[in-house]
Parts: C-alpha cells; sequence; structure tokens
C-alpha cells in the first residue's frame, strides 16, 4: 500500500473523540456561528488524516485548505494566497483600501509604500466572511506552524473574529509552534493500547502478537506513524515473537531515518528531483518542475517520487506527503548536491527567491548575493512583510565584508523585526551592529533603536542607559543627535516610575535643542508630573497649532500623551480632539500599537468626565489588542483602568483580577511606573468594598512611591483625597488631618478646578461642626460641576444629602439625592446607588424600582458599534474601523436594536445623543490660585 494513503487509514483508528470536536465545529459553521480551533500533536499522530476525514464530510461548505511547507516560510503571504485562491473573485466586492491590500499582499497589484499589515488582516477576514455569505466556510490549514509569518498573522486575526459568521477555521500545528492563536486548542495524543493493537492489526493482520503490540505501544507513545513505521520494518517473526525486536526500533528517534531510507532506494534522478522540491521555496507545480528540468532529471523523476507516496501534487502545488520526508531529503543529500539544486533553483527562479537561493549556501562574504537580497527586502516591506524583509537583510549583513555596511543592514533588519513584532531577533541584531561601529553618529543611531525595543520588551531601566550612554557619548560631535536621545530616554523613565529623571532628560533635551517644539513639549510633560502644572500648561497651549502639524500616526504616541496630560489639567475638549485624531487615524491606517495607548488614554478621559460606557469600551479594546501584540506595559495600563472602573460599579472580584495582573507586569523586573496606578486604583477598591484600613495601607505605599521617584501630582489619580477618606473612614482622624493639611499644602498652586473640590470635600469628611461640613460641600459641589465631574460631584451630593439628614433637613436632603441617584444609576455605580437609596429612604422617600439604564443592557462591543453606526459609518466602514466582520457589525447592532426597543438609525443617534454627556472644559481659574 502506498505511505500516504497507509497512514491516511491508519491514523483514524482510535480518534472518534477529536473527530466529533471537529465535526461539532463544522455544525456549528453550518448553523451561522463561527469559530476556530487549534489542532495540536507531534508528527505522524494523525492530524492530516483527521483534517482529510473532517473535509471529506463537509458537503454544502466552502472548503478552503493549505499546507505549510518549511520552504515557503520566508516567501511573504504564500499560505494565504494558496487559501484564498478560489476566492479570488470576492476581492472586488470588499472595501476598496482592504481590496488594495490583498491585492498587494498576494503580488496581484502594485503596493502603496504606506499600506500597514492590518490592512491585509483585515481583508482577510472581510473576504472570508464575504465568501460566508453564500454558505458556510471551513478553513483548513495543515502544517501551520510552516505557513510564513504574515500569512499566519493575517489567518490568526480572523479566527479569532469569526464568532458571529459562519466560517469554521481548524489550524494544525506540532506541539511547540511558537503560536498563540487565542482560539481553543485540541491536543491529539498518542493512541491508547487497544487502539494502537487495532491499527496493528489492520496493518499487518494477524501477524502480532499481544506481547508485541504492547512492547510497540509502549515504545512509541501510540504515535500512529511510528506504529505504521515499525509495522513495516519488522518481520513476520519479530511481530509474531518468535524473534527479538531491534533495538533501537525504527520508531520516534528513528523516524525521520525511515523517511530517508525510502529515499535512499530511489534513481539519483529522482533524489535530484526530490532535493530541488525540499530546497525550494516555492510549492509551484510549474516552476518545481522547470527547476527539476535544469538538474537534468525530467518529469519521470517527480512521477516516480509520487508513486513511491513520497509528494503530492495538483496543477498548482507540489509538496513532500510529511514535512520528516522534507527534513530527510536535506540532510541526505552532500555538499556539492545542495549547490547543484539551488544553482538550478536560482536560474528558474526571480525576484526574492532568486535571491535566497543564491544566498543559501553561500559560507563567506558576497556582496552580489547581499545587493539581491537587499533590493528583495525592499520589495517584501512594500508588501507589509516586515518579518521576511528582516531576515533577508539579516542575511545580506552576513554576506557583507565591510562592518560599517554591515552594521547599517543591521540596523535596518532589526527596524523591520520591530515592525513585524520580533522584538527579540531586533535586540539582537542591534547588540551585533554596536559591535561593528565605533564612530559616534551611527551608535547613537543604533542606540536609538534599541532605547525603543527595550522599552517595548518591557525593560525600561536598561533602555534609559543606553539612550543617555549614547547621548553622552555623541554630544561632542551632534549635539542634536544627543538631544534626541535624551527626549527619548524620557518615555523610559516615565514607564519606569523615575520621574526626576525624566524631567533631568527633557530639560537636557530641549537646552540642547534650543527652541525645538517637540523638546519643549516633553519638557512640559514631565514638569506637570512633578508638580509644575502652570508651566506645563503654557508650553501646551504655546504649542498647539504645532500639535496640529503633526502625523496623528507617525506622531501617535507624543499626541496621545499630550491628550492624556491635558486630560489631567482638566482641559477635556483639548484632550478629546488629540485623541480622537489620533484613534480615528490610527484605525483607518491599521497602526494597532499607537491605537492601543491611545484608546487607553480615551479611557482615562471618559473615566473623568462621566461617560464611563465609552470609557469601558476604550479599555477593553486597549486590552485586547495589547495582549494580541504582547505590548506588556499597555495591557498594565489598560488593567487598572478596566479595574477602578469595576471596583466603582461593585465588581470586586473582577476588579482585583485585573489589579492582580497589572502587579506581576509592574514588577520586579517591569514596569515600575505601573505601582502608583495599581496602588491607587486597589485603594479604591478597598474604599468601594469598606475595608478602610486595607485601603489606607495600598495608598500609604502609594504616597511613599510618588515621594521616592519625585511624582509631585497627586491628581493624577485620586490617591490623596482617598486617603484622607481611608483614614476617617477607618477612625484614624489626625492621620487624616495630617494627610489633608499635606494634599492642601501641595496642591494650592496647581489651579485645577477638581483638586480644590478634593480638598473642600475632604475638609468636609474632617469638621466637626456641621454648619462648615455643609459649607465646605457645598463648594466642593460647585467646582465638580463646574469641572464637568458627573460621579466627583455625585458623591459630594450624596455626602450633603447625609449631612443634612443627620441634621433633621430631610426636605433639603431628598432633592440631593435623587440627582444623585440619577447619576449612579447612569454610571452603573452600583455601591453608590445602593447609598443613595438607603439615604432616600431614611430622608423619608421610596425611591423608585431602579431600572437598568438601556447603556448598560448592551455589552462592551455592543455599545462601541452602536456609537460608530450613529457617528454615521456604514457597517462595513464600522467593521474596518473596529478590525471586526460586517456579520459581527450587524450581529451587534441587531442586539442593541432589540435591547434598546429602536427600529432605526435615526433612533439610535437620537436615544445616544439624548443619554451620553457632552465633554466641558473646565473653567478658567488663576493660575496658582490659593485654597480659600
Amino acid at each position: 500500500m502506498p505511505f500516504r494513503v497507509r497512514a491516511e487509514v491508519a491514523e483514524l483508528v482510535g480518534r472518534e473523540q477529536p473527530c466529533l470536536a471537529l465535526g461539532a465545529l463544522l455544525d456549528a459553521a453550518r448553523s451561522g456561528a463561527g469559530g476556530a480551533l487549534l489542532l495540536t500533536g507531534e508528527p505522524g499522530v494523525g492530524k492530516t488524516a483527521l483534517l482529510a476525514h473532517l473535509m471529506s464530510g463537509a458537503t454544502g461548505v466552502t472548503v478552503l485548505a493549505t499546507t505549510g511547507l518549511e520552504s515557503e516560510a520566508s516567501l511573504p503571504y504564500a499560505g494565504l494566497g494558496d487559501l484564498l485562491h478560489p476566492l479570488l473573485t470576492l476581492v472586488p466586492r470588499l472595501p476598496r483600501p482592504q481590496s488594495r491590500a490583498l491585492r498587494a499582499a498576494l503580488a496581484l497589484a502594485d503596493q502603496d509604500r504606506d499600506l500597514s499589515p492590518y490592512a491585509v488582516c483585515l481583508a482577510t477576514l472581510a473576504l472570508l466572511t464575504t465568501a460566508a455569505e453564500r454558505e458556510p466556510v471551513l478553513v483548513v490549514v495543515d502544517d501551520a506552524h510552516w505557513i510564513d509569518e504574515p500569512s499566519r498573522a493575517a489567518l490568526l486575526f480572523a479566527a479569532r473574529r469569526l464568532a458571529a459568521d459562519p466560517v469554521a477555521m481548524v489550524l494544525a500545528t506540532r506541539d511547540d509552534p511558537a503560536i498563540d492563536t487565542g482560539c481553543d486548542a485540541l491536543h491529539l495524543a498518542g493512541l491508547s493500547r487497544d487502539a494502537s493493537t487495532r491499527l496493528l492489526d489492520r496493518h499487518r493482520p494477524g501477524h502480532t502478537a499481544p506481547g508485541v503490540a504492547d512492547q510497540l505501544w509502549r515504545a512509541t507513545g501510540g504515535n500512529p506513524l511510528a506504529l505504521a513505521d515499525a509495522a513495516d520494518a519488522l518481520t513476520d517473526s519479530q511481530l509474531a515473537g518468535a524473534a527479538p525486536l531491534p533495538e533501537p526500533l525504527p520508531i520516534r528517534a528513528g523516524l525521520q531515518q525511515a523517511f530517508a531510507t525510502r529515499v535512499a532506494g530511489l534513481p539519483e534522478a529522482t533524489r535530484s528531483a526530490l532535493l530541488a522540491v525540499a530546497l525550494s521555496a516555492s510549492a509551484d507545480t510549474a516552476f518545481l518542475h522547470a527547476a527539476v528540468q535544469s538538474l537534468g532529471a525530467g518529469r519521470g523523476a517527480l512521477a516516480e517520487a509520487e508513486a513511491a507516496g513520497l509528494i503530492r501534487r495538483d496543477d498548482r502545488r507540489l509538496g513532500f506527503t510529511h514535512p520528516l520526508l522534507r527534513t530527510a531529503v536535506q540532510r541526505g543529500a552532500t555538499v556539492e548536491e545542495r549547490r547543484r539544486a539551488y544553482e538550478a533553483l536560482a536560474a528558474t527562479a526571480t525576484g526574492g527567491e532568486r535571491a535566497w537561493y543564491l544566498a543559501a549556501d553561500v559560507l563567506g562574504p558576497d556582496e552580489r548575493a547581499a545587493g539581491e537580497l537587499t533590493l528583495a527586502a525592499g520589495e517584501m516591506r512594500r508588501r507589509t512583510a516586515y518579518g521576511d524583509a528582516a531576515r533577508a537583510l539579516h542575511r545580506a549583513a552576513e554576506l557583507t565584508a565591510d562592518p560599517a555596511a554591515r552594521s547599517r543592514l543591521l540596523l535596518a533588519a532589526a527596524a523591520d523585526a520591530q515592525l513585524a513584532g520580533g522584538l527579540s531577533d531586533a535586540a539582537t541584531w542591534l547588540g551585533q551592529a554596536r559591535l561593528l561601529v565605533t564612530e559616534p553618529r551611527p551608535a547613537a543611531d543604533i542606540a536609538l533603536a534599541q532605547g525603543s525595543v527595550l522599552t517595548r520588551r518591557g525593560t525600561p531601566s536598561i533602555a534609559q542607559r543606553v539612550l543617555v550612554d549614547a547621548a553622552e557619548a555623541v554630544l561632542p560631535a551632534d549635539p542634536g543627535r544627543a538631544a534626541t536621545l535624551l527626549r527619548a530616554a524620557v518615555d523610559p523613565a516615565l514607564i519606569d516610575g523615575r520621574f526626576r529623571d525624566a524631567y533631568g532628560y527633557a530639560r537636557r533635551a530641549a537646552d540642547l535643542a534650543g527652541e525645538d517644539p517637540a523638546a519643549r513639549i516633553a519638557l512640559a510633560q514631565t514638569r506637570m508630573f512633578t508638580g509644575d502644572l502652570a508651566a506645563s500648561r503654557a508650553v501646551l497651549h504655546a504649542h498647539a497649532a504645532y500639535l496640529d502639524t503633526l502625523d496623528p500616526v507617525a506622531d501617535a504616541h507624543p499626541l496621545s500623551l499630550a491628550g492624556l496630560c491635558l486630560c489631567w489639567l482638566e482641559e477635556y475638549r483639548a484632550a478629546d480632539r488629540l485623541l480622537t485624531r489620533v484613534i480615528t487615524a490610527t484605525r483607518r491606517a491599521g497602526a494597532l500599537s499607537p491605537l492601543i495607548r491611545a484608546l487607553s488614554f480615551e479611557a482615562e478621559l471618559r473615566r473623568c468626565t462621566g461617560d464611563w460606557p465609552a470609557g469601558y469600551v476604550a479599555a477593553e479594546e486597549s486590552l485586547r489588542l495589547a495582549r494580541e501584540l504582547q505590548e506588556v506595559s499597555s495591557a498594565g495600563f489598560a488593567q487598572v483602568v478596566l479595574a477602578r472602573f469595576d471596583a466603582f460599579r461593585g465588581r470586586p472580584a473582577p476588579a482585583a483580577r485585573r489589579l492582580a495582573e497589572a502587579r506581576r507586569i509592574a514588577g520586579p523586573l517591569g514596569t515600575p511606573g505601573l505601582l502608583p496606578f495599581e496602588g491607587s486604583t486597589r485603594g479604591a477598591l478597598h474604599l468601594a468594598t469598606g475595608e478602610p484600613q486595607e485601603a489606607v495601607a495600598c495608598l500609604e505605599a502609594v504616597r511613599e512611591f510618588c515621594a521616592h521617584t519625585g511624582l509631585d501630582f497627586p491628581d493624577f489619580l485620586p490617591w490623596a483625597a482617598d486617603l484622607v477618606e481611608a483614614y476617617r473612614c477607618a477612625g484614624q482622624r489626625e492621620p487624616a488631618r495630617d494627610r489633608l493639611d499635606e494634599f492642601a499644602a501641595r496642591t494650592a498652586g496647581f489651579g485645577l478646578t477638581g483638586v480644590r473640590a478634593a480638598v473642600d470635600r475632604c475638609r468636609a469628611l474632617l469638621a466637626d461642626d456641621p454648619a462648615e461640613a455643609e459649607a465646605h460641600l457645598r463648594a466642593a459641589l460647585s467646582r465638580f460641576e463646574r469641572v464637568a465631574q458627573p460621579f466627583e460631584a455625585a458623591r459630594t451630593r450624596l455626602l450633603l444629602a447625609r449631612t443634612l439628614r443627620r441634621n433633621r433637613r430631610r426636605a433639603e436632603a431628598r432633592p440631593l439625592l435623587r440627582d444623585a441617584l440619577t447619576v449612579f444609576e447612569q454610571l452603573d455605580a452600583v455601591p453608590f446607588a445602593r447609598q443613595a437609596t438607603a439615604e432616600l429612604a431614611a430622608a423619608g422617600e421610596r425611591s423608585p424600582v431602579r431600572t437598568e439604564s438601556p447603556m448598560h443592557l448592551l455589552t462592551p462591543q455592543e455599545l462601541q458599534v452602536a456609537r460608530a453606526v450613529a457617528e454615521g459609518r456604514s457597517n462595513p466602514e464600522v467593521a474596518a474601523a473596529l478590525f471586526i466582520s460586517r456579520k459581527t457589525v450587524e450581529s451587534h447592532l441587531s442586539s442593541a436594536y432589540r435591547k434598546l426597543g429602536l427600529n432605526s438609525r435615526t433612533q439610535l443617534v437620537r436615544h445616544l445623543t439624548a443619554v451620553l454627556p457632552p465633554l466641558a472644559e473646565a473653567p478658567a481659574e488663576p493660575e496658582g490660585a490659593a485654597e480659600p
């Protein structure tokens, strides 16, 4: 029996449960619900046979299938092109940006240089879901670990977003594929003892004694292919137990040798043809036939290999029946045989493939091969295949003798690797590049890139040292470069919690750069963290026009940070304008990394201004994308923002889980700048759950951290006011007074209305005289209302009403409580709503039965879709903006209509306009105004 047929028959033995799981996934797609499954297992365990079984029963379904090939792993979008080939007629139906992206990625059209790889990801999702509008789609990818990186990224992007579409995706891969799919996984283990015995009996009926079957099962771990190979290699006497089994058995460790044995018995021409197939970066049948003919082996050589069950082919693709065959063929070839095969492939190929073949077996410097690889990398970059471009440039560097040129190639390779998410490779290559240069200017350029990589990898302390040392070295030769390096050191310093150092770097950069606006703004931002709010506000105002000229994609990070600073300066409209620019532009460009940061900052803005539903949605999306891109520090910030929402909404368990994850990210070798956010949020959680002593411990730790690091702006998270309240609730009035005096003195010159209101409310909490407490609370309420912080205003109304009721002024308390309750219910602030309800009852009024705010009936993504539609976007535009499918948009929108009792987009716009709070600008107050 031919090898391929034998394996496919044998491997299905004992696979009832995996077959059921795969069948359930397909049935769900037929019912309109999509999903993805990762099928894992060692080579030979039966993944391919299960996939073939699944596809054989996929009636009434569009089946898209491909198999990863090791030789194609460096060929951008090869796997995606093969998989989507049957759907290319649907590409014109996609939105134009997606159509352009996909056609460019598959080399069907010219590439826009600025096109994002995420546009290809979204186009892949859109094409699959468009095909699913006709009938369900089954996507099958075998040997997914050999799929080229851009194709794999696009497929995994789609796999995570298929819940609402009739698309089932199965990716089969080895046990250690270095693939984090975010999908459910089904591990395919070896066969049981009974199933192994049945397989042996099917393969060699009546020949295998029970004791021998048990020995083989133990030795193979139940690997079906290994069992079949052992049965092939053993004699009848050995299988019957009349002769001893060989040691070692030709299984598991000898599995590759079993493949090599099959190849060794073939004619020389067939072995040469197989070597060309094994070394090829393309599975194209016509290309391989041409390469084989240039070796002097005709079509008959490949036909003989196919008859032996070693390769399979159709009109377009040709490949091995098992990946270990490719390895066996490669390892069995001599150096001269490999050289001849590569020469034949290079003579047949063009472009980037030809460059790879020319460079494949070169041992020393080869400027010609390096030059061709460099040109090929440019083509790959234009197709957004940044990982492949990085590898091409790295190989070109290996073939380059001149140290300076080699360093430049390594720097370029690292830049592409960063874009592809390969931070580890980028760090290694930058280290190699640094060893090759002696001049300060190129060393500075390398250090600038190293600082970015180290920061993103979660080692901001090392990033600072690299950047500052490089700035000192280049300063005598190029002060401008030194200024750029010092300005770059500000971000890792802030992430590292070294606020004084961040200010020092920005101060020196500004001195060196003169009137450069970027340096001035960076300095202003660090001055805000160290307490100089007046100067920070003045610089941001003075350079508002400059900020408007910045590219919201290329300069997204400084623009987002400026937006966050404006938020903390209570200039909410200006903050909203900047953050909206960045979010809109990065969504359109598919620039997910800067989008992640902007979304988390937008969530903080919405928290302050009382649009909690939108804030929660933004933080959730930020966290989801940060996990996909492994942006660790961004994920930590999103977690603490979500935890604060959860704490005030009466969800202590999820809040505690989020804070535990944030603390893990923060240290001890992570991002300590996250600690004040985590600690202040944890303190707020303890306050909300009635644990004041625990709140004191958390918030005192935040206070010590700020004092140690130079962070002198307590309002960027309201830990100082919470600390006073925690001491008061714990019955420790003297420490509470001390902390209040400290808080008031430190913030007297801030000129922030919300901070002054928080001081007033703290004074009311500690006042012994009811009239004094009332006066402070009324002053605080007036200020919170003016600065448009609805949650803080409602908390203050609750305290004021409680004070009035206790002084038997229940009639005055009731309207305050009604207003506070309305806000708490709109924000879904359950613990505070309960307090207001209890106070209303004590004030002699039965509160109405609480009806949940319509906005809280929606899931975060339903609300996100509803808001996008209300902005006037079509369903395809919403899908593109939110990186989901059109069917998912329709599903969320239908659910939102049903929950809100609406029937049209017009009604949705009116409803959201009525229930969502507007942003308000903080009132202008005299800078440095003192506390009354």
